[in-house]
Protein backbone atom coordinates (compact mmCIF):
# COMPACT_ATOMS: atom_id res chain seq x y z
CA UNK A 1 0.00 0.00 0.00
CA UNK A 2 1.11 3.31 -0.83
CA UNK A 3 1.99 4.89 2.72
CA UNK A 4 4.58 7.70 1.21
CA UNK A 5 4.86 9.06 -2.53
CA UNK A 6 2.39 10.87 -4.78
CA UNK A 7 -0.22 8.29 -3.97
CA UNK A 8 0.56 8.26 -0.04
CA UNK A 9 -3.28 10.22 0.48
CA UNK A 10 -5.11 7.69 -1.09
CA UNK A 11 -3.16 4.80 -0.04
CA UNK A 12 -2.90 5.80 3.28
CA UNK A 13 -7.17 5.96 3.50
CA UNK A 14 -7.31 2.51 1.98
CA UNK A 15 -5.16 1.14 4.65
CA UNK A 16 -7.29 2.40 7.21
CA UNK A 17 -10.22 1.18 5.43
CA UNK A 18 -8.58 -2.33 5.67
CA UNK A 19 -7.59 -1.48 9.36
CA UNK A 20 -11.49 -1.38 10.17
CA UNK A 21 -12.20 -4.64 8.99
CA UNK A 22 -9.51 -5.99 10.78
CA UNK A 23 -10.32 -4.82 14.11
CA UNK A 24 -14.31 -5.88 13.08
CA UNK A 25 -13.39 -9.26 12.21
CA UNK A 26 -11.00 -9.60 15.54
CA UNK A 27 -13.76 -8.21 17.35
CA UNK A 28 -16.08 -11.15 15.95
CA UNK A 29 -13.52 -13.88 17.15
CA UNK A 30 -11.67 -14.23 13.77
CA UNK A 31 -8.07 -14.86 13.73
CA UNK A 32 -6.81 -11.64 11.94
CA UNK A 33 -3.42 -10.34 11.91
CA UNK A 34 -2.94 -7.31 9.43
CA UNK A 35 0.36 -7.08 7.63
CA UNK A 36 1.23 -3.76 5.30
CA UNK A 37 3.90 -2.66 3.58
CA UNK A 38 4.78 0.73 1.81
CA UNK A 39 5.57 0.45 -1.88
CA UNK A 40 6.66 4.23 -1.86
CA UNK A 41 4.26 4.72 -4.70
CA UNK A 42 6.62 2.54 -6.97
CA UNK A 43 5.90 -0.50 -9.00
CA UNK A 44 9.19 -1.89 -8.18
CA UNK A 45 8.98 -1.20 -4.70
CA UNK A 46 5.47 -3.13 -4.53
CA UNK A 47 6.76 -5.74 -6.57
CA UNK A 48 9.57 -6.18 -4.09
CA UNK A 49 6.78 -5.81 -1.26
CA UNK A 50 3.88 -8.73 -2.45
CA UNK A 51 7.54 -10.89 -2.94
CA UNK A 52 7.98 -10.39 0.70
CA UNK A 53 4.37 -10.78 1.57
CA UNK A 54 3.73 -13.75 -0.09
CA UNK A 55 5.87 -15.85 2.33
CA UNK A 56 4.21 -14.78 4.95
CA UNK A 57 0.23 -14.12 4.42
CA UNK A 58 -2.54 -16.53 3.51
CA UNK A 59 -4.60 -13.15 1.78
CA UNK A 60 -3.76 -10.37 -0.62
CA UNK A 61 -4.92 -7.69 -0.95
CA UNK A 62 -4.09 -5.69 -3.47
CA UNK A 63 -2.40 -1.79 -3.62
CA UNK A 64 -4.06 1.14 -4.55
CA UNK A 65 -3.71 2.62 -8.33
CA UNK A 66 -3.96 0.60 -11.27
CA UNK A 67 -0.16 1.05 -12.48
CA UNK A 68 0.99 -0.76 -9.25
CA UNK A 69 -2.06 -3.44 -8.90
CA UNK A 70 -1.10 -4.19 -12.90
CA UNK A 71 2.66 -4.43 -11.92
CA UNK A 72 1.99 -6.83 -8.88
CA UNK A 73 -0.99 -8.70 -10.55
CA UNK A 74 1.83 -11.55 -12.95
CA UNK A 75 3.85 -11.91 -9.02
CA UNK A 76 0.13 -13.16 -7.54
CA UNK A 77 -0.88 -15.20 -10.41
CA UNK A 78 2.99 -17.30 -10.49
CA UNK A 79 2.43 -18.14 -6.86
CA UNK A 80 -1.06 -19.06 -7.23
CA UNK A 81 -2.39 -16.17 -4.79
CA UNK A 82 -5.34 -14.53 -5.13
CA UNK A 83 -5.21 -10.98 -5.22
CA UNK A 84 -8.14 -9.30 -3.84
CA UNK A 85 -8.07 -6.23 -6.21
CA UNK A 86 -10.16 -3.23 -4.42
CA UNK A 87 -7.43 -0.64 -5.82
CA UNK A 88 -7.33 -0.94 -9.70
CA UNK A 89 -9.99 -0.34 -12.24
CA UNK A 90 -7.91 -0.49 -15.17
CA UNK A 91 -9.64 -3.41 -17.21
CA UNK A 92 -6.30 -4.40 -18.60
CA UNK A 93 -4.95 -6.11 -15.23
CA UNK A 94 -7.90 -8.81 -15.99
CA UNK A 95 -6.94 -8.86 -19.44
CA UNK A 96 -3.97 -10.72 -19.26
CA UNK A 97 -5.45 -14.45 -18.99
CA UNK A 98 -4.74 -14.11 -15.33
CA UNK A 99 -6.91 -15.75 -12.54
CA UNK A 100 -5.50 -13.91 -9.69
CA UNK A 101 -7.12 -10.61 -9.61
CA UNK A 102 -10.55 -10.85 -8.57
CA UNK A 103 -12.16 -7.05 -9.05
CA UNK A 104 -14.07 -5.05 -6.37
CA UNK A 105 -14.34 -2.12 -8.72
CA UNK A 106 -16.64 -1.38 -11.52
CA UNK A 107 -14.04 -1.30 -14.31
CA UNK A 108 -12.62 2.17 -16.11
CA UNK A 109 -14.46 1.35 -19.43
CA UNK A 110 -18.13 1.53 -17.68
CA UNK A 111 -17.49 5.04 -15.97
CA UNK A 112 -19.56 7.16 -18.30
CA UNK A 113 -22.13 4.44 -18.51
CA UNK A 114 -24.59 6.60 -15.77
CA UNK A 115 -23.43 10.19 -17.71
CA UNK A 116 -24.59 8.63 -21.23
CA UNK A 117 -28.21 7.42 -19.26
CA UNK A 118 -28.22 10.88 -17.87
CA UNK A 119 -28.19 12.42 -21.47
CA UNK A 120 -29.41 9.98 -23.41
CA UNK A 121 -29.78 12.31 -26.66
CA UNK A 122 -27.32 14.19 -29.04
CA UNK A 123 -23.52 14.68 -29.41
CA UNK A 124 -20.68 13.46 -27.38
CA UNK A 125 -17.30 14.68 -27.17
CA UNK A 126 -14.94 13.10 -25.40
CA UNK A 127 -11.91 14.44 -24.17
CA UNK A 128 -8.46 12.12 -22.92
CA UNK A 129 -5.05 12.31 -22.71
CA UNK A 130 -3.19 10.76 -24.84
CA UNK A 131 -0.61 8.16 -23.84
CA UNK A 132 -2.56 7.55 -20.37
CA UNK A 133 -3.80 3.57 -20.17
CA UNK A 134 -6.52 4.62 -17.78
CA UNK A 135 -8.10 7.29 -19.80
CA UNK A 136 -7.60 5.16 -22.46
CA UNK A 137 -9.53 2.20 -20.89
CA UNK A 138 -12.44 5.02 -20.05
CA UNK A 139 -12.71 6.65 -23.50
CA UNK A 140 -12.87 3.46 -25.31
CA UNK A 141 -15.74 2.43 -23.18
CA UNK A 142 -17.42 5.64 -23.41
CA UNK A 143 -16.87 5.68 -27.08
CA UNK A 144 -18.38 2.53 -27.40
CA UNK A 145 -21.51 2.55 -24.94
CA UNK A 146 -22.40 6.13 -27.05
CA UNK A 147 -22.49 4.01 -29.88
CA UNK A 148 -24.26 1.84 -28.93
CA UNK A 149 -27.02 4.15 -28.31
CA UNK A 150 -26.90 5.58 -32.26
CA UNK A 151 -25.42 8.94 -30.70
CA UNK A 152 -22.35 10.92 -32.57
CA UNK A 153 -19.54 11.02 -31.00
CA UNK A 154 -16.01 12.33 -31.03
CA UNK A 155 -12.78 12.00 -29.41
CA UNK A 156 -10.38 14.89 -28.52
CA UNK A 157 -6.78 13.95 -27.23
CA UNK A 158 -4.49 16.53 -25.78
CA UNK A 159 -0.87 15.47 -24.11
CA UNK A 160 -0.16 18.56 -22.09
CA UNK A 161 -2.21 20.71 -19.56
CA UNK A 162 -1.76 24.08 -21.48
CA UNK A 163 -3.55 22.44 -24.37
CA UNK A 164 -6.48 22.76 -22.69
CA UNK A 165 -7.75 26.42 -22.92
CA UNK A 166 -7.11 25.96 -27.39
CA UNK A 167 -9.40 23.07 -27.18
CA UNK A 168 -12.04 25.50 -25.10
CA UNK A 169 -11.63 28.56 -27.31
CA UNK A 170 -12.63 25.62 -30.06
CA UNK A 171 -15.51 24.22 -28.16
CA UNK A 172 -17.80 27.02 -28.32
CA UNK A 173 -18.15 26.83 -32.05
CA UNK A 174 -19.50 23.64 -32.02
CA UNK A 175 -21.10 22.12 -28.43
CA UNK A 176 -21.73 19.10 -27.94
CA UNK A 177 -24.50 17.79 -26.14
CA UNK A 178 -22.05 16.29 -23.47
CA UNK A 179 -19.00 16.64 -22.34
CA UNK A 180 -16.78 13.94 -21.00
CA UNK A 181 -13.36 14.50 -19.70
CA UNK A 182 -11.00 11.60 -18.48
CA UNK A 183 -7.41 13.29 -17.75
CA UNK A 184 -5.49 13.46 -15.08
CA UNK A 185 -6.82 14.25 -11.69
CA UNK A 186 -4.61 17.77 -12.43
CA UNK A 187 -5.77 18.43 -16.01
CA UNK A 188 -9.57 17.62 -15.17
CA UNK A 189 -9.21 20.65 -11.97
CA UNK A 190 -7.66 22.74 -14.69
CA UNK A 191 -10.61 22.15 -17.15
CA UNK A 192 -12.70 22.87 -14.74
CA UNK A 193 -11.26 26.14 -13.65
CA UNK A 194 -11.32 27.17 -17.10
CA UNK A 195 -15.21 26.40 -18.20
CA UNK A 196 -16.25 27.81 -14.99
CA UNK A 197 -16.01 31.03 -16.22
CA UNK A 198 -18.50 31.24 -19.24
CA UNK A 199 -21.48 28.73 -20.77
CA UNK A 200 -20.84 25.16 -21.01
CA UNK A 201 -22.28 22.12 -21.54
CA UNK A 202 -22.96 19.61 -19.65
CA UNK A 203 -19.86 18.25 -18.33
CA UNK A 204 -18.62 15.01 -17.05
CA UNK A 205 -15.36 14.71 -15.46
CA UNK A 206 -13.64 11.45 -13.94
CA UNK A 207 -11.85 14.07 -11.11
CA UNK A 208 -15.43 15.36 -10.28
CA UNK A 209 -16.10 12.22 -8.68
CA UNK A 210 -13.70 12.76 -5.72
CA UNK A 211 -13.57 14.72 -2.81
CA UNK A 212 -10.73 16.50 -3.69
CA UNK A 213 -11.79 18.16 -6.74
CA UNK A 214 -14.13 20.28 -4.43
CA UNK A 215 -11.54 21.06 -2.00
CA UNK A 216 -9.26 22.17 -5.26
CA UNK A 217 -11.92 24.32 -6.91
CA UNK A 218 -14.23 25.82 -4.15
CA UNK A 219 -17.46 27.19 -5.16
CA UNK A 220 -16.25 26.69 -9.11
CA UNK A 221 -16.84 22.59 -8.67
CA UNK A 222 -20.52 23.51 -8.46
CA UNK A 223 -22.74 21.85 -11.47
CA UNK A 224 -19.82 19.66 -12.66
CA UNK A 225 -20.54 16.24 -12.76
CA UNK A 226 -18.22 13.03 -11.91
CA UNK A 227 -18.65 9.55 -11.86
CA UNK A 228 -18.35 7.77 -8.78
CA UNK A 229 -17.35 4.21 -7.28
CA UNK A 230 -19.20 5.13 -4.12
CA UNK A 231 -20.85 7.39 -1.59
CA UNK A 232 -22.00 7.57 1.75
CA UNK A 233 -25.23 8.45 0.76
CA UNK A 234 -26.15 5.97 -1.61
CA UNK A 235 -29.13 3.57 -1.65
CA UNK A 236 -27.57 0.77 -0.95
CA UNK A 237 -29.08 -2.20 0.79
CA UNK A 238 -26.27 -4.47 1.96
CA UNK A 239 -27.27 -8.40 2.58
CA UNK A 240 -23.48 -8.78 3.86
CA UNK A 241 -21.62 -7.36 6.40
CA UNK A 242 -22.48 -3.30 8.16
CA UNK A 243 -24.29 -0.51 6.24
CA UNK A 244 -22.72 2.37 5.31
CA UNK A 245 -23.77 4.29 7.89
CA UNK A 246 -22.21 2.01 10.29
CA UNK A 247 -19.49 2.06 8.75
CA UNK A 248 -19.04 5.92 8.38
CA UNK A 249 -19.55 5.90 12.08
CA UNK A 250 -17.23 3.44 13.08
CA UNK A 251 -14.13 4.98 10.90
CA UNK A 252 -14.71 8.30 12.24
CA UNK A 253 -14.84 7.23 15.31
CA UNK A 254 -11.89 5.23 14.92
CA UNK A 255 -9.60 7.92 12.64
CA UNK A 256 -11.63 11.48 13.33
CA UNK A 257 -12.35 11.82 9.69
CA UNK A 258 -14.70 10.85 7.89
CA UNK A 259 -14.07 7.76 4.79
CA UNK A 260 -13.49 8.62 1.17
CA UNK A 261 -13.76 6.07 -1.38
CA UNK A 262 -10.44 4.17 -1.06
CA UNK A 263 -10.96 3.26 2.38
CA UNK A 264 -14.95 1.98 1.20
CA UNK A 265 -13.29 -0.33 -1.55
CA UNK A 266 -10.78 -1.29 0.95
CA UNK A 267 -12.91 -2.39 3.80
CA UNK A 268 -15.53 -4.26 1.66
CA UNK A 269 -12.79 -6.07 -0.18
CA UNK A 270 -12.01 -7.09 3.41
CA UNK A 271 -15.90 -8.08 3.93
CA UNK A 272 -15.80 -10.57 0.38
CA UNK A 273 -12.55 -11.52 1.76
CA UNK A 274 -14.34 -12.81 4.49
CA UNK A 275 -17.41 -14.41 3.10
CA UNK A 276 -15.24 -16.30 0.81
CA UNK A 277 -12.85 -17.67 3.32
CA UNK A 278 -16.22 -18.53 5.21
CA UNK A 279 -17.96 -20.24 1.51
CA UNK A 280 -14.75 -22.26 0.89
CA UNK A 281 -14.27 -23.60 4.59
CA UNK A 282 -10.38 -23.18 3.57
CA UNK A 283 -7.39 -20.46 2.64
CA UNK A 284 -6.53 -22.68 0.12
CA UNK A 285 -5.92 -20.64 -2.87
CA UNK A 286 -8.18 -22.44 -5.56
CA UNK A 287 -11.31 -22.76 -3.25
CA UNK A 288 -11.37 -19.00 -2.35
CA UNK A 289 -11.11 -18.27 -6.28
CA UNK A 290 -13.88 -20.39 -7.24
CA UNK A 291 -15.78 -18.81 -3.76
CA UNK A 292 -15.42 -15.41 -5.51
CA UNK A 293 -16.57 -16.74 -9.16
CA UNK A 294 -19.62 -17.83 -7.33
CA UNK A 295 -20.52 -15.33 -5.13
CA UNK A 296 -22.73 -12.99 -5.35
CA UNK A 297 -23.49 -10.09 -3.20
CA UNK A 298 -24.09 -6.54 -1.97
CA UNK A 299 -21.57 -4.84 0.68
CA UNK A 300 -21.72 -1.02 1.37
CA UNK A 301 -19.70 -0.53 -1.89
CA UNK A 302 -22.72 -1.98 -3.67
CA UNK A 303 -23.03 -5.54 -6.05
CA UNK A 304 -20.40 -7.67 -6.13
CA UNK A 305 -20.42 -10.24 -8.72
CA UNK A 306 -17.27 -10.96 -11.01
CA UNK A 307 -17.25 -12.77 -14.80
CA UNK A 308 -15.86 -16.11 -13.22
CA UNK A 309 -12.69 -16.50 -15.75
CA UNK A 310 -11.25 -13.22 -15.75
CA UNK A 311 -12.22 -11.64 -12.12
CA UNK A 312 -13.36 -8.71 -13.76
CA UNK A 313 -16.35 -6.65 -11.89
CA UNK A 314 -19.53 -7.58 -13.68
CA UNK A 315 -21.85 -6.38 -10.77
CA UNK A 316 -20.93 -3.30 -9.40
CA UNK A 317 -22.17 -0.26 -11.06
CA UNK A 318 -21.28 3.31 -11.01
CA UNK A 319 -23.12 6.48 -10.02
CA UNK A 320 -23.47 9.98 -10.60
CA UNK A 321 -22.72 13.05 -8.80
CA UNK A 322 -23.22 16.81 -9.00
CA UNK A 323 -21.28 19.60 -6.78
CA UNK A 324 -24.28 21.56 -5.55
CA UNK A 325 -23.31 24.12 -2.52
CA UNK A 326 -19.59 22.37 -2.15
CA UNK A 327 -21.10 19.01 -1.65
CA UNK A 328 -21.69 16.27 -4.32
CA UNK A 329 -25.06 14.87 -4.70
CA UNK A 330 -25.82 11.27 -6.11
CA UNK A 331 -27.77 12.21 -9.23
CA UNK A 332 -30.69 9.79 -9.92
CA UNK A 333 -30.00 7.91 -13.50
Amino acid sequence: MSLTGPLAPMGSCARRGLELWADEARAARRAVELVVRDDRSAARTAREQVEDLLRRVDLLAGPYSSGLTRAVAPIAEAHGVVLWNHGGAADDIHAQRLRAPVGILTPASRYFEPALRWIPDGPVLVLCRRASGFSAAVTAGAEAAARRQGRPVRIATYSAADALRRFVARLAAEPPALLLAAGRFEDDVALAGILSHGARPPTVLVAAGVRQFGEALGVAANGFVGPSQWQAGADVVPDLGPSAAHFVRRFTACFGVAPDYPAAQAYAAGVVMSRCVELAGTLEQERLRAAAATLDCTTLFGRFRIDPVTGLQTGHEMLLVEWMEGRPRVVPV
